[in-house]
């Protein structure tokens, strides 16, 4: 790439950064214009196709994602042949917060994405000179350790009910709509497998929750909340 199209490209990753959905959740939220510039010499936006896997379970990744559109699941295979659905990412999630010989999960689209993709040993050197992006990644990191200890309290403690709540509230939170309709990109096996419940289990659980006042409507993947019970 000659000189002139590597700065038109930074410049366009630059004006990507600031014009971006998830900026304020990425690690470029407290970079000026120049230092985002600095930033997207490092950054290539990559699309994932529904059904794709962005990294792979047991291969080398050396690079931070940042979710910009689109949703993942994380599985995790069993020796027996079973699958472990272990979490999900959203817009302004991260990946690969680690450089790491052999990925723990494998993180598969469930429809059309994009990610930033920001290769491990380039952040490291961009880092000695904005340190607010490792204060970001500290942070994150910090994030990511209560959502799992949170989610171990979620499987070990508490009823499939509280359990399914607890779920169809964070993605509420997470979507931050003006009502109380979500729509799940991911299938009910997927969140079954995800809160420890068979597929029988969480459909009978909608169905109570729905009788109990606290979701409005469960039509396939559309849920509706009680708009008075979530008060």
């Amino acid at each position: 790439m000659s000189e002139a199209h590597d700065c038109a490209f930074q410049r366009a990753n630059a004006s990507f950064c600031a014009l971006c959905k998830v900026r304020e959740q990425s690690i470029c939220a407290e970079l000026d214009l120049g230092e985002m510039e600095d930033l997207a010499k490092t950054m290539a936006h990559r699309p994932v196709k529904e059904g794709k896997a962005l990294i792979a379970e047991g291969e080398e990744n050396d690079s931070l994602y940042i979710v910009v559109d689109g949703s993942f699941r994380l599985v995790r295979h069993l020796v027996d042949g079973r699958r472990q659905i272990v979490g999900f990412l959203f817009r302004g999630d991260y990946l690969g917060m680690q450089p790491t010989e052999s990925s723990f999960h494998t993180a598969e689209a469930l429809e059309p994405g994009l990610v930033c993709r920001f290769p491990h040993s380039l952040l490291d050197e961009l880092s000695v000179r904005h340190p607010g992006i490792k204060n970001r990644l500290l942070a994150r990191g910090q994030t990511e350790m209560h959502k799992a200890e949170e989610h171990i309290v979620l499987l070990g403690k508490k009823t499939a009910e509280e359990r399914v709540m607890s779920f169809l509230e964070s993605l509420r939170d997470k979507n931050e709509a003006d009502d109380d309709t979500i729509f799940l990109s991911m299938s009910r096996q997927d969140v079954a497998d995800y809160l420890g419940l068979r597929l029988e289990t969480l459909s009978r659980t909608l169905a109570v929750l729905k009788k109990r006042g606290d979701l409005q409507e469960v039509s396939g993947r559309r849920i509706t909340f009680n708009g008075s019970a979530s008060d």
